[in-house]
Parts: structure tokens; sequence; C-alpha cells
């Protein structure tokens, strides 16, 4: 068995070394194009928008009565959750701290037709940076961080969709009897 101990001293079983080599913080193996690191922290902070927006929209809608849309929203934040943490483990992989300031949710309250125009300004605008993301990635040859991205992306054009089906039931049977099935 051999343990470390301060200013490389190694100790073994059956016997002894001492190392003249000082013991150091690690470093970081990889190092990435700061333009990664900025995309990188662009979407954790539109992520962490994201958690907010849907979270607080899901204490709303619970509130107004509907409770169907509540859990949707709810399982969408924690979606979120699961795309922020991918942003932050890949900073953490080039031993970057996320920066944790970010632009405040925004949706209308009491106007459904509203909050799903809000979601998919969201939803589009974060499409939007996930693609540009992917790009950037890719010009300087960092295919790990182009893919996250990419799964990324595939969340919010899944999310547009759903929106998109959502706003085209509205339209056929009316806001009433969208809603009045969602309580």
């Amino acid at each position: 068995m051999l343990k470390m101990l301060g200013l490389g001293l190694a100790i073994c079983a059956s016997s002894i070394a001492i190392s003249a080599e000082l013991v150091t913080q690690p470093t970081p193996m990889i190092t990435s194009d700061t333009s990664v690191i900025a995309a990188l922290q662009t979407s954790a902070a539109m992520h962490l928008t994201a958690i907010e927006h849907y979270s607080t929209l899901a204490e709303h809608l619970d509130r107004w009565g509907y409770s169907q849309l509540g859990e949707k929203y709810r399982a969408d934040a924690e979606e979120e959750r699961g795309h922020f943490k991918k942003c932050v483990e890949r900073l953490e992989f080039y031993d970057v701290s996320p920066v944790l300031t970010h632009p405040a949710p925004s949706w209308p309250r009491h106007d459904f037709a509203g909050i799903l125009v809000a979601n998919m300004q969201l939803e589009q605008k974060t499409a939007i940076a996930e693609r540009a993301n992917i790009l950037a990635s890719r010009a300087v040859g960092d295919e790990l961080s182009a893919l996250v991205f990419a799964e990324l992306l595939e969340g919010s054009e899944e999310s547009i969709k759903d929106i998109q089906a959502v706003q085209s039931m509205i339209k056929q049977i009316g806001l009433d009897n969208y809603l009045a099935d969602k309580i």
C-alpha cells in the first residue's frame, strides 16, 4: 500500500522512498479556446434562466388551478437543471467555475397564450445560441463541447415543437377548452 505525505514522501509496506519533488495542486490537463469557455458560460446562464422561468411558471399555474400544466413545467425545469449540469460539468473539465449571473425570467401572468409566446422566445433564443456554440466549438477543434451543445440544442428544438403543438391545438379547440382539460 502506497501513501503520499506532505512534500512527496512515499511510504510503502516493504520499503521507504523519499522524493525531492514538491507536491503541487492539480493543474488542468486540457485547455480550451476562450470562445468555448464563453459559450459554455452563456449556455449555463441561459439554462439558469430557464430553470427559474419554468419553476416559477409551475407555481403560478398550480395556484391558478392548472395542476397538469404545473407538473409539466416542473418537469421542464428539471430537464433544464440537467442541461445546466452538463454545462457545469464541461466547465469543470476545463477547471473553470461557472458564472452564476443570468437574466431574470419574464412571462405574463394570467395569460396562457402570452406564456406560450414567452416560452417560445426563451427556447428559440437558446436554440440560436446552441447552434452558434456548436460552430464555435468545432471551429477550434473541440468536438466534445460541440457534442454537449448538440445535445442541448436537441432539447430546445424538442421544446419548440411541443410549444408549436400546443399553439396548434389551441387554435383548433380554443384556449378555454385546452385549459379546461389541464385542471
